[in-house]
């Protein structure tokens, strides 16, 4: 009897609950329903370990991973250092595109095409395509260059031997 009277309380309790986060749900959204289910998921995981049916390490993981949902925003707000770090970086790289001289910006002039080569304005055929070899070498992306300065290479090397067509 004592069974039944605890399973009709459950389920009463479960159903006014359950209303209860319908109607939050409906007032606040999606970021109330994940939070909503990463706190029953940590406190599901906990009455487990508690009863011996889950690891107690295995719930504590479980349930740090699910507090890391909100533990992050409130470190990131909590270090203001690591904000200002963030926030320098991203400006020197704003930093570092808007100075470069060989930016995208329309056809290379061959001026600018000798200088990234490093040949001469008297450099033949076979010197624009050796300094080609010898620089795509060196900073390759399989080698451990960037993509972007390959391409500047091979725009350079492309931009000297068009007059040699």
């Amino acid at each position: 009897m004592a069974r039944i009277i605890i399973i009709i309380a459950a389920l009463i309790i479960g159903l006014y609950l359950w209303r209860w986060l319908r109607g939050e749900y409906q007032k606040k959204g999606r970021p109330f329903a994940v939070k909503t289910a990463l706190v029953t998921t940590a406190g599901l995981l906990i009455a487990l370990a508690a009863t011996g049916r889950v690891h107690w390490v295995g719930a504590f993981l479980a349930s740090g991973l699910a507090a890391l949902r909100f533990a992050l925003p409130l470190l990131m707000r909590g270090l203001p250092f690591l904000q200002h770090w963030s926030k320098a970086r991203a400006e020197q790289n704003q930093g570092d595109q808007a100075n470069n001289p060989y930016a995208e910006s329309g056809e290379m002039t061959d001026a600018e095409a000798r200088e990234v080569l490093g040949v001469e304005v008297d450099a033949g055929k076979t010197d624009i395509i050796e300094a080609h070899r010898r620089l795509i070498q060196k900073l390759h992306p399989d080698r451990g260059g960037s993509d972007y300065l390959a391409a500047k290479i091979n725009r350079a090397k492309d931009c000297l031997l068009k007059q040699f067509d």
